[in-house]
């Protein structure tokens, strides 16, 4: 009896010593083991298996002379440039083609992704660590970070077309009746030239669905605008950028468009020699606090929590009665389909951060 208590406490005392290292580790440490158990597993030579058992564990980063500034998204997304991890997912995951023509050491990620490059842990990169921070661009909206380096003449129209409905609509609605860019316009609100460097794009989004949600007392009508033109408004006002975001861009003017604007979904899986790996082999989980993705996200811009929020969307205080879980998910990864016709923009959110905000959601009772 003695024996086998003596093992049990043993066996539970390593237990709990490795979920306390386990807990201590930092994200990108864990995500740098992943990734270097997974190429070593996959390495065809010898000296592809020493180089996996060589690399350190440690805080990677990428210095931006040109743009004064470190990034250290290259601490989880170490696999940008090996083929191995083509279809793996984020952040283990090979990076499309446009690498050829921005090699991340002279672009960075921050230049066309957004985000805080600065930032160590993923909630933080990610941009949504706090309701001052500007969210990952994905989607149409990355076409603001595509215009603001090139410009229109050298990218295919496709790539900037929301930018160029976004500036017709403008002009459609007359903003510059009230609002003054570069120069020209009105001064009864306030002015437009830089809002790209001082707003996120969650947030002129919530504004331009519902002005008074947004900013108490604002004096902007609400205008009749459905999901697609409030998206292509805010991409043209996020090239609207200040002095300094300007200067930043302008060593990474390309002198050509880029060849390659790959549109092809990943395939589920595939073959490295002998050696078959599954999509998602080389996942690494993140933990996500629904609370603190809640405004980070940008959700309390539209919607009031208790006596805080913004009014442009229905209260969620006490949402966990009116929708359940499941409903929850279903709007978060597509809002149209469950409200269709109404404004609630496509978050981009990955199935974690889901699952993080409807765990949230579901305690507002």
């Amino acid at each position: 009896m003695e024996k086998w208590l003596g093992s049990a406490s043993l066996a539970l005392t390593l237990i709990l010593g490795w979920a306390v290292w386990d807990a201590a580790q930092q994200e990108w440490e864990r995500v740098q083991r992943t990734y270097y158990r997974l190429a070593l597993s996959g390495a065809q030579t010898e000296a592809e298996k020493e180089w996996a058992r060589s690399q350190r564990i440690e805080l990677k980063q990428l210095q931006l002379k040109e743009r004064g500034t470190v990034e250290r998204c290259v601490s989880c997304h170490l696999a940008l440039e090996n083929p191995m991890f083509r279809n793996f997912p984020e952040p283990l995951r090979k990076h499309s083609s446009l690498l050829e023509s921005h090699p991340p050491k002279q672009f960075g990620c921050v230049a066309c992704h957004g985000g805080e490059g600065r930032a160590v842990t993923a909630l933080e990169a990610h941009g949504q660590g706090g309701i001052l921070a500007k969210p990952l661009l994905k989607g149409d909206y990355m076409q603001a970070a595509c215009y603001n380096c090139h410009g229109l003449k050298t990218l295919p129209p496709r790539v900037t077309a929301a930018v160029v409905r976004g500036r017709q609509l403008v002009n459609r609605y007359l903003c510059l009746g009230c609002h003054k860019i570069n120069g020209d316009g009105g001064e009864e609100g306030p002015e437009l030239s830089t809002v790209g460097s001082d707003r996120s794009w969650i947030w002129l989004y919530a504004h331009l669905a519902r002005p008074q949600g947004v900013v108490a007392g604002s004096t902007m009508p609400v205008f009749s605008l459905n999901r697609e033109e409030i998206k292509d408004i805010t991409v043209y006002l996020m090239t609207l950028l200040d002095s300094r975001d300007q200067l930043k861009n302008l060593p990474l003017l390309a002198k050509r468009a880029a060849k390659d604007y790959p549109t092809e979904r990943p395939e589920d899986e595939r073959n490295h020699g002998d050696i078959k790996f599954a999509a998602d082999k080389g996942a690494v989980k993140f933990a996500y606090d629904g609370n603190i993705l809640f405004r980070g996200a940008g959700c309390n811009l539209c919607h009031m929590l208790g006596i805080r929020g913004g009014e442009v969307g229905p209260a969620l205080t006490y949402i966990a009665r009116k929708r359940d879980g499941e409903n929850l998910e279903r709007l978060l990864k597509d809002p149209e389909e469950v409200l269709p016709g109404g404004k609630m923009p496509q978050l981009y959110l990955n199935e974690r951060q889901i699952k993080a905000l409807v765990g949230f959601l579901s305690t507002l009772s």
